[in-house]
């Protein structure tokens, strides 16, 4: 352990662990930032913003369906745009409703609501929803969407004819 460290560290135990705690709840504080510039790019409809705050590496997903074309995982600045020329075109999100965030040190949930119209059908779906989003070195390295899929699902199906 080097000197630096151990200094901290014991300075913090005598302090009743208040300057490790306060470190981590900066850390948490910085990650709960970074994913509010994300929706806050989204709401603007900023593409660079939201390019600005993912890793080039990024992990962007929602859970697969046979119905919804912006479904899958798609990597990368390239994927993500995929997914975002996708959605333009399959579905227009109404409302977008981020409620409460939980973060640790490299992540952070976020629970929401949403409302989205299928382009295709004209129908409208709600779901709440929950957002998992994993931080490194500043930058969000992955994106999980989850969501009621079938809800979203009936909303884009077709009837047969």
């Amino acid at each position: 352990m080097n000197q630096e460290i151990f200094n901290e560290l014991l300075e913090s135990i005598k302090q009743g662990g208040k300057i490790l705690k306060d470190k981590k709840m900066n850390v948490q504080e910085e990650n709960i930032q970074i994913v509010q510039k994300l929706y806050a790019a989204f709401g603007k409809r900023d593409i660079n913003a939201i390019i600005e705050v993912l890793s080039t590496e990024v992990v962007w997903g929602e859970p697969s369906n046979p119905f919804n074309p912006a479904g899958g995982t798609r990597y990368g600045h390239e994927g993500f745009l995929e997914w975002l020329n996708i959605g333009r075109q399959a579905e227009d999100i109404l409302v977008l409703e981020p409620r409460k965030m939980l973060t640790d040190n490299d992540s952070v949930a976020v629970i929401g609501y949403m409302k989205c119209l299928a382009i295709p059908t004209g129908k409208t779906y709600e779901s709440d929803f929950v957002h998992f989003v994993t931080i490194k070195d500043k930058k969000i390295v992955k994106f999980q969407e989850f969501f009621d899929t079938y809800l979203a699902g009936e909303a884009f199906r077709r009837p047969i004819s």
